[in-house]
């Protein structure tokens, strides 16, 4: 009876730690810390490649930001780089989104598309293809949520 209850136990506090994709040996505070490490590299990244984000150059201004955040399911620091290109011609305005595992310098998706274009020259994330801003959004929701 004592060995049953020990079970039970057991699988009340570990079972649903994998039915969320959490890692049990992953503490709130390790994860707090893996969380911060990713922001930080992040940011040192960016910052070294595109300083505040603001690029003047012959053809045009591209404004770029982004966002980051520690996938606890994947243990993966990922980075969604938004960029807007303003050409200095009446030609239109390029937007482009790229989802990136920053440790392992891995691209994961890319969309992009014009602004007065509403269906994307290019969209895609991992080994599906989409065919709207608004359906990329939703494939990269669980990498930058979990």
């Amino acid at each position: 009876m004592k060995q049953l209850f020990i079970l039970i136990v057991t699988i009340c506090l570990f079972v649903p730690n994998y039915m969320y994709g959490q890692n049990p040996k992953q503490s709130a505070k390790d994860i707090y810390e893996l969380n911060e490490k990713c922001g930080k590299h992040a940011a040192t990244l960016f910052k070294k490649e595109y300083g505040n984000g603001f690029q003047r150059s012959t053809s045009g201004i591209m404004f770029t930001s982004y966002t980051n955040h520690y996938n606890v399911k994947l243990n993966k620091c990922f980075v969604l780089m938004t960029t807007t290109s303003h050409p200095n011609k009446k030609e239109d305005v390029l937007y482009m989104k790229e989802l990136w595992d920053i440790n392992e310098n891995k691209q994961y998706g890319s969309m992009a598309r014009f602004q007065k274009q509403s269906i994307p020259i290019g969209c895609s994330v991992e080994d599906r293809i989409c065919q709207s801003e608004r359906e990329w959004d939703s494939l990269v929701k669980p990498y930058m949520e979990e």
